[in-house]
């Protein structure tokens, strides 16, 4: 979930349209070709793209660290006041870096969603709690805290992705829980690489499907439109779920429009999700069509 940290709602309303419209522009990724002399052979994943990128600056800053170790390091390196709250489960702290198109990224980790509100609140400088709801479990974040001020990182708590319960899916809950897990950071990975790649990211529809999808493949080795529109609260052109948080820049009587959309483009997008083809190659595809493009893909 990029939205709250990464970026600000738009003050003015859209149409259904305007909404749809959005995508990445492709010109952004020409900017990234390598010159033939910089490749080598490994590199035809992503020919001619030099990819993946190189780390920001702050990542260096970052350790791998574990249980006690995260406070004392958030506290010692940054000087954040992680002494100020009562944990619940330190010992299942942990810091660790993900690889991505990107470039690396450190991943904070929590095990329950009261520690996830206390890092929340850390990374962005503040000594309160902000009272998200218990289905929020993802962020990432340009932190606020004044001696990590924007380096970017990815939060992740261990919970039940969309909080869907394991056997709406068949799954044991802690089958579910590990599958959420493998979800959640792969999603918040391919907003991060869009963010990188494609200059932006949004609270939207088309952020959310592209994230999910790759978080789809991570846990379950394809994409799924039923369990899309489980994690969405989706059915026709009507939502009950995560797809109306996303949603809210649309004019109110027209969100029915874009649900309606949403759920006619999810089984477009399946078949060329579940192709075997290149995460690079994915990622263009799905950050660089609107919704509106795939849906005339049809006809």
């Amino acid at each position: 979930m990029p939205g709250l940290l990464k970026g600000r709602w738009l003050k003015m309303e859209l149409t259904a349209q305007e909404y749809l419209r959005h995508k990445y522009n492709r010109a952004k990724v020409e900017g990234l070709k390598a010159e033939k002399d910089q490749l080598s052979p490994h590199d035809s994943a992503f020919s001619p793209y030099n990819l993946p990128l190189t780390d920001e600056e702050f990542v260096n800053q970052w350790v791998e660290v574990s249980g006690d170790d995260v406070i004392n390091f958030l506290n010692e390196n940054f000087n954040l006041e992680t002494n100020i709250f009562k944990w619940k489960d330190k010992p299942n702290l942990k810091i660790n870096f993900a690889s991505t198109l990107g470039g690396n990224l450190p991943v904070i980790f929590t095990s329950n969603h009261y520690d996830f509100l206390i890092m929340e609140a850390i990374l962005n400088g503040r000594r309160e709690l902000r009272k998200y709801p218990a289905t929020v479990n993802a962020f990432t974040i340009s932190a606020k805290s004044e001696n990590i001020y924007r380096h970017r990182l990815i939060l992740l708590n261990r919970a039940p992705y969309s909080n869907v319960s394991a056997d709406k899916l068949n799954l044991t809950v802690d089958q579910w829980l590990e599958k959420s897990h493998i979800l959640r950071l792969n999603h918040e990975i391919a907003h991060y690489e869009t963010l990188r790649i494609f200059g932006g990211m949004k609270n939207h529809a088309l952020d959310e499907i592209l994230a999910d999808a790759m978080g789809q493949l991570a846990a379950f080795d394809h994409f799924d439109i039923d369990r899309q529109k489980l994690f969405f609260g989706l059915e026709n052109d009507h939502c009950n779920g995560r797809l109306t948080f996303y949603c809210q820049t649309v004019k109110s009587e027209e969100r029915k429009i874009v649900y309606k959309a949403v759920n006619d483009v999810l089984p477009i997008l399946a078949d060329q999700i579940n192709k075997d083809q290149t995460h690079f190659n994915l990622l263009c595809l799905l950050a660089c069509n609107s919704i509106l493009d795939i849906l005339n893909w049809r006809s």
